[in-house]
């Protein structure tokens, strides 16, 4: 069993999506001005909501309980998760994560995990995958939350867990007609000798508006399949996707205006029916700035497309 661990003799490490991945790419098609904010300005927010919170300390604890811990390590390997994360809180959403997570996690456990260590064979565990795109000197990373072998019929499958305050529906059905589906499938597929017959959604639910536990519902979504000419679609049109980055990445570095490069998409600036975090600043001339604005701060900046970077829009609120 292929394991990725985030904890080690140093502590606990938070761990972020995969490097140069799927969300990198799909950030640049939603809003090319945020994308030009994140990760060519470097900019990042001191505060972190606590949907990514919840969803990074909910990722951990089931990766350890797959790798072997016991339900309270599990729990206790989240728990210090968001522990690292409480500077980059509000108080009262650090103590709601708090509350939450030990809750939220052990219901997982009861509903799917330990049936989950019977039925299945791990094959990989938040194991990170540098796929070379074809036709192009890029890689594209992907890490699947885990890769697993029915012990009987031998099926391989790939999970993909998502946790969501918002709704299941919405977070199920974004599974099934998104690409980071496909870009796991593509991803282990090119780079094992397994062949994975499908993508299969591990939703964790619990509206954020209410502490009521009947409100939890764990949910194993309907199975989504690519057929393997839409996934060499899908490579084609990343490759295009990862040459545009670069060049105009190369442009900004020559001079270029980056109001012409990484124009707004107003469309996403309420997405999730929440404002964008660059909203404030987003009409503003980041170029004339010393240093990031009020409530930012600055981590890496512009870098060859392909090179790692912390991607963490992946996890549903």
């Amino acid at each position: 069993m292929t394991k990725g661990k985030a904890t080690g003799n140093d502590g606990p490490k938070k761990r972020g999506a995969s490097a140069a991945g799927f969300h990198y790419a799909n950030l640049y098609q939603c809003c090319p001005r945020k994308w030009y904010f994140r990760y060519i300005k470097g900019f990042q927010n001191k505060i972190v909501g606590r949907p990514l919170i919840l969803g990074a300390a909910f990722h951990e604890g089931k990766a350890m309980f797959y790798q072997g811990a016991t339900s309270a390590k599990a729990v206790q390997a989240a728990l210090d998760i968001v522990e690292l994360s409480k500077k980059e809180m509000e108080i009262e959403e650090y103590k709601e994560v708090l509350f939450r997570i030990p809750i939220f996690l052990r219901a997982w456990i009861d509903t799917f995990g330990r049936n989950d260590l019977k039925e299945y064979k791990f094959l990989a565990i938040e194991r990170q995958f540098e796929v070379p795109i074809e036709g192009t000197p890029f890689k594209m990373t992907i890490r699947p939350d885990a890769v697993v072998q029915t012990k009987v019929e031998k099926t391989i499958l790939i999970m993909e867990t998502k946790t969501s305050g918002f709704s299941s529906r919405v977070t199920e059905e974004g599974v099934a007609f998104g690409d980071q589906a496909t870009s796991y499938l593509f991803g282990v597929k090119k780079m094992t000798k397994w062949k994975p017959m499908a993508v299969l959604p591990d939703i964790a639910y619990w509206n954020s508006k209410t502490r009521n536990t009947e409100n939890i519902r764990m949910i194993r979504g309907d199975l989504v399949f690519r057929t393997d000419e839409q996934i060499r679609n899908f490579e084609k049109s990343m490759g295009q996707l990862f040459q545009e980055m670069s060049q105009k990445a190369q442009a900004y570095k020559e001079g270029f205006d980056p109001w012409v490069l990484f124009p707004r998409n107003s469309y996403y600036c309420v997405s999730y029916s929440t404002p964008c975090e660059f909203a404030g600043i987003c009409r503003e001339n980041c170029e004339l700035m010393k240093k990031p604005p009020v409530g930012f701060k600055k981590i890496g900046g512009i870098k060859p497309i392909g090179g790692y970077v912390e991607d963490q829009i992946g996890i549903i609120g």
